[in-house]
C-alpha cells in the first residue's frame, strides 16, 4: 500500500465528516451512520499513514531536519 492511499482514506474521511455535519444540522436520517464511518475512515487513513512512515528507511534524516 502506498502513502497516497492512506491520504485518500483521510481525505475520503474529511469530505464524508463534511456530509455528516451537514445532514446532522438538516436533521436528516443517517447522520449519526455517516460520521461513524467519517471518523472510522480518518483513524485508518491516520494509523496506515503512521505505520508508512514509521517502516521508512530515511526515517532519522526525515525527522532530523
Amino acid at each position: 500500500m502506498k502513502t497516497r492511499h492512506a491520504v485518500i482514506l483521510v481525505i475520503f474521511g474529511l469530505c464524508l465528516d463534511i456530509l455528516g455535519a451537514l445532514f446532522k444540522i438538516l436533521h436528516l436520517t443517517g447522520a449519526d451512520q455517516m460520521l461513524i464511518v467519517a471518523a472510522m475512515f480518518q483513524v485508518s487513513g491516520g494509523l496506515l499513514f503512521l505505520i508508512k512512515l514509521l517502516t521508512n528507511p530515511k526515517l532519522k534524516e526525515f525527522l532530523d531536519w
